[in-house]
């Protein structure tokens, strides 16, 4: 089982998928992200991209995110995720969007209205669209606002960090748990 760490949900249990079809973010990567977020989260839109379980959105919005955004190319999982929003949190179900896609499909006919607070970027380890995923988050306008962007990927990936500048992000934080990376993005400007 996948436990919600704090917050309004705080110990509220999700169904653990099949390994074979995720790999839920860890608690302790978990932790360790939120801890860096805590002052931004309260009232914001945050985008869980390559939503999995929904552990990480859920998070967010336990810890204050006003709403949520999960995006699950399995719409087996999106399903699960709905049902288990409808049966644990129906009072706060207008709080989420649950959309089942492929990420690039997605940000190609995503209206440019209401740019999510916080991405959360989590595709597979391995996954070879990084710099197809953030220069689409750039060329369809949703990095032209303010945002803080996390990406988890596995420590050994290769990212296209060189090309940030260039689609107005810079560096805050790189933090290694165990096989995962974690970097912080901020707007160039901000």
């Amino acid at each position: 089982m996948i436990r919600i760490q704090s917050g309004r949900l705080k110990g509220r249990s999700l169904p653990l998928p099949d390994p074979g079809k995720v790999r839920p973010t860890t608690g302790k990567v978990r932790s360790a992200i939120f801890n860096m977020l805590q002052t931004d989260l309260p009232g914001t839109l945050f985008w869980d991209l390559f939503s999995g379980s929904g552990a990480v959105g859920l998070e967010a919005y336990s810890r204050g995110a006003e709403k949520v955004l999960f995006l699950e190319k399995d719409p087996d999982l999106v399903r699960r995720l709905a049902a288990w929003i409808g049966k644990e949190i129906p009072e706060g179900s207008d709080a989420f969007e649950l959309v089942s896609g492929e990420a690039l499909s997605f940000l190609a006919t995503r209206p440019r209205s209401s740019p999510p607070g916080i991405l959360f970027l989590d595709p597979p380890y391995g996954y070879s669209d990084w710099p197809a995923l953030l220069k689409s988050l750039h060329d369809n306008g949703i990095l032209d606002h303010n945002f803080i962007m996390v990406l988890e990927y596995h420590r050994k990936d290769s990212l296209p960090w060189e090309c940030l500048p260039d689609w107005g992000c810079r560096i805050l934080s790189h933090h290694i748990y165990g096989e995962s990376g974690v970097s912080l993005l901020l707007p160039s400007v901000r």
